[in-house]
């Protein structure tokens, strides 16, 4: 016997479902990515995978992360280390140099893309 408060019963099913399939893609898309802080997005998504060459080369004038990170002056090397990084500052420097109005508006953009291609 299953509860169902509105759908939520079957809403979480579908998720444990999708990643019990692996189909972490089709979940990315359900998510209400743009309500989630930065905080969030970086704790529940793989950034490294999500911040690739690929994605990077494609939507901003940077190679790599460290090549984002190393031309706005800071030390981190890797996308992991973001969280680390005071956030108004990295914020200023995606919105300066991409078409990104913040570091948020450019992770969500990168789950969109990440998802398209699970």
């Amino acid at each position: 016997m299953g509860f169902n408060i509105g759908g939520l019963g079957d809403k979480i099913q579908g998720v444990v479902g999708s990643l019990k399939e692996g189909r972490v893609g089709e979940l990315l898309q359900k998510l209400p990515l743009d309500k989630l802080p930065v905080e969030q997005l970086l704790q529940k998504l793989p950034l490294d995978q999500l911040l690739s060459s690929s994605f990077l080369q494609k939507f901003t004038p940077f190679e790599s992360v460290k090549d984002l990170l190393q031309k706005g002056g800071f030390s981190a090397g890797s996308a992991g280390e973001i969280k680390s990084l005071p956030q108004d500052q990295l914020d200023e420097h995606v919105s300066k140099t991409t078409s990104f109005g913040s570091l948020k508006d450019m992770l969500i953009k990168a789950a969109e893309f990440y998802s398209q291609r699970k």
